[in-house]
């Protein structure tokens, strides 16, 4: 449904029910027109206002939680604990201002009326002193007339007599103005001497030079009070980082705890590994005596085996010895067949004749068993 076919039932339903409540509904009676644009213009104007505050509302709101916040006021924003008792006190303060209300209309009512009291006697007061004012001027001017100047002789004139009277008249409203502006005067360097008074004095005992001075000392404990802040919020934050060192501290402590645990477990079985080294070490060490012992015994019998520089010089004389033998036996090889190459030459010799005249000549030429061993000692 629309919001123009809403209205319109609206209208229709209001106007059933006024044709119902109204006395006379069964005569005919003229049409009433009712213009429904206007209506409708003003409700969706009226609605935009609405929402429009409805924005501005939120957006004030919105505002102020922001302002707490900075200004570190947020209990503000949380719900009251005890809204009942708040809401009791505040009935109470209600009351007590009613009946301190009523209280001060009255005491007004009493302060008009005393003042109504003081008026009509000042009114009184004055009628009576102009009343004997003018009783006197009128003296005064029938004294006035028939008088004569005592120099001249001459009666005094009554425009005279009235130009006195009428200055004197002047004379004494003038002083009259001038002795209630004084007393004006008076009266208000009386009250303004009160009120510094009043301003000087905030109590009994109490005077401005001393609160402007703790004004002052107020003041300068407030920026001390600043840079302690200053300096608190450092310190919280070194105390932040602090914490999270010694977090991380002890989460190395726990790790390290852990580590020595585990450590001292090692210890306990390398300690027994070690005893068992060491029952083994005495073992062992039984056993290298032993074989000390049955070392000595054989390098007694070795001999020569454990002297390594006689051994080397036994072993070069064994190497020459065989280098000899073996120089020996070539050389008796050569031997045997020089000497069979001898047999050899001879055997011919003998088996070839000769004349002779040649075996003279040629009997310095046959090798000898001489010259044969000569020969070989050349070669060896």
């Amino acid at each position: 449904m629309t919001e123009s076919q809403h209205a319109d039932s609206s209208c229709e339903l209001s106007d059933k029910g006024d044709s119902t409540d109204q006395i006379g509904h069964r005569f005919n009676t003229a049409g009433v027109t009712i213009n429904r644009d206007e209506y409708l213009q003003a409700y969706r104007e009226l609605s935009f206002d609405r929402d429009q505050l409805q924005l501005k509302n939120n957006l004030l709101h919105r505002r102020l939680a922001e302002y707490y916040k900075k200004r570190k006021l947020e209990h503000v924003l949380k719900p009251l604990e005890g809204a009942l008792d708040l809401e009791e006190k505040f009935q109470q303060k209600l009351f007590s201002y009613e009946e301190l209300k009523e209280k001060e209309e009255r005491e007004i009512s009493d302060i008009k009326s005393k003042v109504q009291l003081v008026e009509n006697h000042y009114n009184e007061k004055l009628n009576h002193a102009e009343k004997r004012f003018n009783d006197l001027h009128h003296l005064e001017k029938s004294t006035g007339t028939g008088l004569i100047y005592s120099k001249k002789g001459k009666p005094i004139a009554d425009k005279t007599v009235d130009r006195f009277l009428t200055l004197q008249r002047r004379k004494s409203e003038q002083g009259s103005a001038l002795c209630l502006r004084y007393i004006r005067c008076r009266n208000a360097v009386t009250e303004l001497e009160s009120v510094v008074r009043k301003l000087e004095t905030i109590g009994p005992g109490l005077y401005v030079a001393q609160f402007e001075q703790l004004d002052i000392d107020h003041q300068n404990y407030k920026t001390k009070i600043e840079e302690r802040e200053d300096e608190l919020i450092k310190n919280r934050g070194k105390c932040t980082e602090h914490n999270q060192i010694l977090a991380h501290i002890r989460e190395k402590m726990h790790h390290t705890d852990e580590v020595i645990d585990f450590t001292e477990c090692d210890l306990g079985d390398a300690e027994m590994e070690y005893q068992r080294a060491r029952e083994d070490l005495g073992s062992v060490k039984g056993r290298r005596d032993r074989l000390r012992w049955s070392l000595q015994g054989e390098r007694l019998r070795a001999g020569l085996l454990t002297r390594k520089d006689l051994l080397r010089d036994y072993q070069d004389a064994i190497d020459k010895v065989e280098l000899l033998r073996r120089r020996k036996e070539e050389l008796q090889n050569q031997v045997k067949e020089l000497t069979k190459r001898v047999r050899d030459a001879r055997k011919l010799m003998l088996a070839t004749p000769d004349p002779s005249n040649h075996k003279r000549g040629d009997s310095s030429k046959v090798p000898t068993d001489s010259n044969l061993g000569s020969n070989l000692y050349e070669i060896i």
